[in-house]
């Protein structure tokens, strides 16, 4: 499992990467469409700027290696439990991106990376699975944990994003 873990950050920032370079461009260029379809978007991006987003991505980043090394290092399976349930909320994360895509039926910044991602995930995920050897009960849980961490998570993130922009001037 030590060979897989490392992948979870390696594969995060690659995905986050397109959100990062793309969002900007992709809020500029259908706010008229968002604001008709789904205004809640606007809302939540109003205080957004890429550099803000960066520093939530950087936030995120962190957390993500923190799982990552908190699991390599102590090499419990509470740890490599709780690893695996962050890695299956991303991979969730994944899914929701190619979802929204078909919702408004167009490109999203980090379309290509959830479909270049999600079947390697769900394939490191059944690999941790089968070689941590545990009941399918201890998966859900851990599962649901993990994306309890990352929903709250990036709650938080989200207002980094405010706060820097709001700090900084550099608004959308």
């Amino acid at each position: 499992m030590e060979t897989y873990i490392w992948l979870f950050p390696l594969i995060f920032i690659f995905h986050d990467m397109e959100e990062i370079i793309g969002l900007r461009l992709f809020l500029q260029r259908n706010e008229e469409m968002l604001s008709k379809r789904y205004p809640f978007i606007l809302k939540t991006y109003h205080d957004f700027s890429t550099e803000g987003f960066a520093l939530a991505v950087l936030e995120e980043f962190i957390v993500c290696t923190v799982f990552s090394i908190m699991a390599f290092y102590t090499n419990t399976e509470f740890f490599k439990l709780l690893w695996l349930g962050g890695f299956i909320a991303c991979t969730l994360h994944f899914v929701i991106h190619i979802v929204q895509a078909v919702i408004i039926r167009q490109y999203i910044p980090a379309l290509i990376t959830s479909i270049l991602c999600l079947p390697v995930s769900i394939r490191i995920i059944s690999t941790c699975i089968s070689i941590l050897e545990c009941r399918t009960e201890k998966i859900v849980l851990f599962g649901f944990i993990g994306i309890i961490i990352v929903a709250l998570n990036l709650k938080f993130a989200q207002s980094l994003i405010g706060w820097y922009t709001r700090k900084t001037g550099r608004g959308f």
